[in-house]
């Protein structure tokens, strides 16, 4: 027989080790316990501890402190943190410095303990998920990155705590792929067999939102012909992604607050409360912390929500990933033909590769979209790219422009013009040539759209007039095409 699995419990509470010292012993496992951060350094020179159970309160320290020394001097040890509910945003900090996973006092289940500890002993056997095996995950999750991407750290995480019944609060730009994140939170929690629903809070006006997240009673407003279920009775048992949660009402945001604190909401026009158990993911392109302290957003409602926060990186910082999402979007939108697969020009893939993206994974999906409908012989050149590809220049203005309007195409126009009319303004201009000059630049506008909205669909001339509300000789008019 091989040595004994050694476990350190270190809490300044005796019936807490005397707990550990009692359900580990009977499993043959050597227990050793300290009861101060002084006891605990002669320990750790005695000892090689495969297994850590590290009280985050401490007479003397405090859990994180242990957990760095631990890091250092045993590296191998797989540390465990004990924490009580109020303490679980540190708990989770402790999991982005190198703990193994945290658990709740009192201890309630002693069976998930026991599948814990067994879970950690195994790990630590057959040592870390290798990165590889982890990317190849993601990839069957519609996550695409390297193993050197910097977003694995943050999708570390989320695997870590994707378990757990805490709410998780995704910040990123827009198009970054937040929805992706929460739907790969969703597959690895426990939930992952019960509905996953995604919502828009800003695609919704405040009576919209608040009946579609609550639903309704019969007669509660004009329209309501009958009783209808809310998400948070639809999703029950599952996951909600409310996002662009920073666009709440404030009367949304109390209602959200209450289920949030006690699993309770008031459906529209109704006088009894429901409950709802719906694990909550919120996800926001804008920080919520500048929404707090503009008093935009609900300080008590961001503190339940930011229990953990996934940070998504932008992709002008994933550059290691463009090479990868390339090829995915090239097998998705084109697939083989003639059993070929499509090929891209280097100078294609260096346009793409030195690109800033103020779109994100998004813009790409969609650029991959247009290039894959207009590549000619299988092969994607720098001509079937966009202008802002194929005449690099200054993208600042671009990406301030797209990321401070957002979606909506009023508030794009608007802001366009506010940037031009500025610039315009501080020249001199012959305002017969300005207007010329404008009708041309509408029709390069509204000719790069209608080449978006066909390559969305595939060049599907019949569909993209239906999107964009128009007939099929407005398509070919703006494409430049003879009848």
């Amino acid at each position: 027989m091989g040595k004994p699995v050694k476990v350190l419990v270190v809490d300044d509470e005796v019936a807490v080790c005397n707990f550990f010292q009692f359900l580990l012993a009977e499993k043959g496992y050597e227990v050793v316990t300290a009861y101060s951060g002084k006891e605990l350094l002669a320990k750790l020179l005695m000892h090689t501890f495969t297994l850590a159970f590290v009280d985050l309160r401490l007479t003397d320290t405090d859990g994180i402190k242990i957990l760095e020394q631990l890091k250092v001097q045993q590296p191998d040890c797989r540390v465990i943190i004990m924490t009580g509910y109020s303490t679980v945003k540190t708990a989770v900090d402790a999991i982005k410095l190198g703990a193994y996973d945290y658990i709740e006092k009192p201890f309630d289940d002693i069976t998930d303990l026991e599948q814990l500890i067994a879970t950690a002993l195994e790990d630590h056997q057959k040592a870390s998920l290798p990165i590889e095996g982890f990317v190849e995950e993601l990839q069957k999750n519609g996550i695409i990155c390297s193993p050197n991407s910097p977003l694995l750290n943050t999708l570390t995480l989320a695997k870590r705590i994707a378990a757990k019944n805490i709410t998780v609060l995704i910040q990123g730009e827009t198009g970054v792929g937040k929805e992706v994140v929460a739907r790969y939170l969703h597959s690895q929690s426990l939930r992952a067999t019960n509905p996953f629903i995604a919502v828009n809070c800003a695609a919704f006006t405040e009576n919209l939102l608040e009946s579609e997240l609550f639903g309704h009673e019969k007669g509660s407003f004009t329209g309501a012909t009958g009783v209808r279920k809310g998400i948070f009775q639809i999703a029950n048992g599952g996951t909600l992604l409310l996002d662009e949660v920073g666009d709440a009402s404030s009367a949304i945001q109390v209602k959200l607050l209450r289920v949030l604190e006690n699993g309770e909401f008031l459906p529209v026009g109704g006088e009894k409360f429901k409950k709802s158990d719906v694990r909550v993911i919120a996800a926001t392109n804008v920080p919520l912390k500048d929404a707090v302290a503009n008093k935009h957003f609900r300080e008590d409602l961001f503190y339940r929500l930011n229990v953990v926060t996934l940070d998504i990186p932008p992709l002008r910082e994933r550059i290691c990933d463009i090479e990868l999402l390339v090829r995915h979007f090239m097998c998705k939108f084109y697939g083989l033909e003639n059993g070929e697969a499509l090929k891209i020009e280097p100078a294609a893939f260096e346009r793409l590769l030195h690109y800033p993206w103020p779109g994100n994974v998004r813009e790409l999906a969609n650029v991959m979209a247009r290039a894959t409908a207009l590549a000619e012989k299988g092969i994607i050149t720098a001509e079937t790219l966009p202008d802002q590809l194929r005449f690099p220049g200054d993208h600042k203005s671009y990406a301030q422009l797209h990321l401070s309007a957002g979606e909506d195409v009023e508030e794009i126009v608007q802001e366009f013009s506010s940037i031009l009319g500025e610039r315009l303004a501080q020249l001199p201009i012959d305002l017969n040539d300005l207007s010329k000059k404008l009708k041309h630049a509408q029709y390069a506008i509204i000719k790069r759209v209608v080449q978006e909205g066909l390559a969305r669909v595939q060049g599907n001339r019949v569909e993209a007039a239906h999107q964009m509300n128009c007939t099929i000789r407005v398509l070919r008019y703006y494409l430049n095409e003879r009848d």
